[in-house]
């Protein structure tokens, strides 16, 4: 049996802002097994939001070249916290 593991972790990013208010993460930074890893996102492929425990959230699914290997994987923002997290499984 496969083991299918989700995780969110806290991140750091870099974000652009529209005159309008929209926001676009642009790229993140990452520390895994001592090692600090950053991702600059190429492009956004998808937009949402939800509401996740009474909590507003935007979820970016983006694409980036992550190793030398483009990747897709998804940003969650959380807006009540200002806070961002890397989603994947």
């Amino acid at each position: 049996m496969v083991s299918m593991k989700v995780l969110m972790k806290p991140i750091e990013t870099i974000t652009t802002h529209s005159k309008e208010g929209v926001i676009r993460p642009e790229k993140y930074r990452i520390i895994e097994d001592g090692e600090t890893i950053v991702v600059l996102i190429d492009k956004i492929l998808t937009r949402s939001e939800i509401k996740s425990a009474g909590c507003r959230e935007l979820i970016f699914g983006c694409q980036g070249v992550i190793n030398g290997y483009l990747k897709k994987f998804e940003l969650i923002y959380r807006v009540p916290v200002c806070q961002w997290f890397l989603y994947r499984m």
